[in-house]
């Protein structure tokens, strides 16, 4: 009886925070720049992991720049655990690539440690968008935790592919730094082991 309680308290607990996640989505996407400014604020105050996604998708929006803004400083500062896996779905989604290089920037900001998606960064790196590529390597340059030598690998192997496949330019020299920066990774994994 009291697990089947238990149970009850952590479906209304999950509910509860769905009616809030929904309540939030409702605001930033109605058309009351008051209620958006409202959902931003409650963001700000009540702040968790799942709040992540409808706050990129607000700055995926063609919202009011000044809101926009607002949710930016937001996700570049937050202090609330288990949002990687929020920000790395984000980048996986192809409709938001307009806004890839910003979150790549907000996991710095925020100092993530995506060692477990190293080869999807890298993917973003490579894929000839110079800015992007910059702030890919801030992040990879900011990460202290081992990296998993098969995702430096595939890594490596990628940005070669990269490099190959374009002309002699400022961006084959990014990539050349982001290079070798995951090679330094490797010898760092060979100091500790």
């Amino acid at each position: 009886m009291a697990f089947r309680l238990h149970l009850h308290e952590r479906k209304g607990m999950a509910t509860a925070q769905q009616r809030k996640l929904d309540e939030i989505r409702n605001d930033l996407f109605s058309d009351n720049d008051t209620l958006v400014a409202k959902a931003i604020a409650r963001c700000e105050e009540e702040g968790s992991a799942p709040m992540v996604e409808p706050l990129l998708a607000f700055y995926a929006s063609q919202a009011p720049n000044a809101l926009k803004q607002r949710v930016a400083e937001l996700l570049g500062s937050l202090k609330v655990s288990n949002v990687e896996g929020y920000f790395l779905d984000a980048l996986a989604k192809r409709e938001w690539k307009h806004i890839h290089k910003e979150i790549v920037g907000f996991m710095w900001n925020t100092g993530l440690q995506p060692v477990e998606a190293v080869i999807q960064i890298t993917e973003l790196a490579a894929s000839g968008e110079y800015a992007l590529t910059l702030e890919c390597l801030t992040l990879l340059e900011s990460i202290e935790d081992p990296i998993a030598e098969e995702q430096l690998l595939e890594s490596i192997a990628i940005v070669h592919r990269a490099m190959s496949d374009g002309p002699d330019s400022d961006y084959k020299k990014l990539l050349s730094e982001y290079l070798r920066v995951l090679n330094m990774q490797r010898m760092q994994n060979d100091l500790i082991e």
